[in-house]
């Protein structure tokens, strides 16, 4: 099972990811928990790619979820400026809040949520696709 769809570089638009994700987690029969994770996910990267990539408005980010089994494959497309977020380095949240860096906390919770993911440019689109196990 696949569906793919589109949002644009525009922040007003990340609204509509929890009501499509919400429909796809009927028609797929997943759990208020997994659908919380799988939007957790987008959210985190999608916003990061509106707010870092440096892209007009009218450029589409694709992104595509596949069901096989028990594994969800989530793939996300945009032209935005290379950035490979699998090199990011995990932010120390043993320190107190004053000691920590800006920024990485996203990146964190989508590791935790994600069994692997992998990214590549190619054509001049940063191509990221991660993969989920389904409980």
């Amino acid at each position: 099972m696949k569906i793919s769809f589109q949002i644009h570089h525009d922040m007003a638009e990340i609204v509509t990811l929890p009501e499509q994700l919400q429909v796809l987690g009927q028609q797929w029969s997943l759990s208020r928990k997994t659908i919380a994770e799988i939007t957790l996910i987008l959210d985190e990267l999608i916003t990061n790619t509106i707010l870092h990539g440096d892209c007009d408005k009218r450029q589409p980010i694709d992104i595509t979820l596949t069901k096989t089994g028990q594994t969800l494959i989530i793939q996300i497309i945009d032209t935005g400026f290379h950035f490979d977020p699998t090199l990011c380095t995990i932010p120390d949240t043993s320190l107190p809040l004053e000691q920590r860096k800006c920024g990485g906390l996203g990146i964190l919770l989508v590791r935790q949520f994600c069994e692997c993911w992998h990214y590549t440019r190619l054509n001049d689109k940063n191509i990221l696709t991660l993969q989920k196990k389904l409980t």
